[in-house]
């Protein structure tokens, strides 16, 4: 993959982290397992989904890595532009959440985490896709989309349509 564009997804990647932490760094809490933003599930679940982002934190970083070294040579991500527009896509997702999130734009809370997960899968896709498909690759976008798929696009996704569905059948009240 080109330099450029190398330094451009490291900028989003660096971006994704800094709104992270400024953003959810406003909204005070004692506990991560606790956090306001899990929107009151049992930290049991909060703890065992925290173990999981951390897999997918690092099995992103190994399979954007490994294809910055040897980008795929077959299949949807073997195009450097491809493989490059579904990263930023994802930091760019994963930023508008963030905002998102603070500033209260409810749909798109949920659109944000519809479309990290679309670009997880297409990642997901692209590692089996390749024929020369490393199996690290694959299990670092698998917990990705265990992350990002599963963990925020249905369980956190649907836990806070409920809560916002029932705020407005409270409201009508």
């Amino acid at each position: 993959m080109k330099l450029t564009l190398i330094i451009i997804l490291a900028i989003l990647g660096l971006s994704v982290l800094l709104s992270y932490y400024i953003i959810l760094g406003k909204i005070h809490s004692n506990s991560y397992f606790t956090h306001p933003l899990w929107f009151g599930i049992n930290s049991d679940i909060t703890k065992m989904l925290s173990i999981f982002q951390i897999f997918a934190a690092i099995g992103f970083v190994v399979g954007v890595v490994a294809w910055f070294k040897t980008q795929p040579k077959t299949g949807i991500m073997a195009n450097e532009y491809v493989l490059f527009t579904t990263i930023s896509i994802f930091f760019l997702s994963s930023i508008a959440w963030t905002f998102a999130v603070y500033y209260k734009v409810e749909w798109l809370i949920v659109l944000s985490l519809i479309i990290t997960a679309i670009c997880s899968i297409l990642l997901l896709a692209g590692s089996i896709e390749d024929i020369d498909a490393k199996w690290y690759i694959v299990l670092g976008f698998m917990f990705l989309c265990i992350t990002t798929v599963l963990g925020d696009g249905v369980l956190w996704n649907a836990n806070y349509i409920k809560r916002l569905l029932n705020k407005s059948n409270n409201t009508l009240e």
